[in-house]
């Protein structure tokens, strides 16, 4: 019954080490996308106001 414990705590041990793997592969996909996101922001945004300001010198 000992030995038995021990295996499953093995495998429950590396169960959560898989699971803690993934999490932190996707918190990286997540960060990474979320940079990307806020350099689009970013550079829309200043195109927004570059168009505004053409606008404006045009009236």
């Amino acid at each position: 019954m000992n030995e038995r414990k021990k295996l499953i705590a093995q495998n429950s041990e590396e169960l959560l080490a898989s699971v803690r793997e993934e999490i932190a592969e996707e918190f990286s996909i997540m960060e990474a996308v979320n940079e990307q996101v806020q350099e689009k922001d970013f550079f829309t945004y200043h195109l927004l106001k570059q168009a505004e300001e053409l606008r404006n010198s045009k009236n």
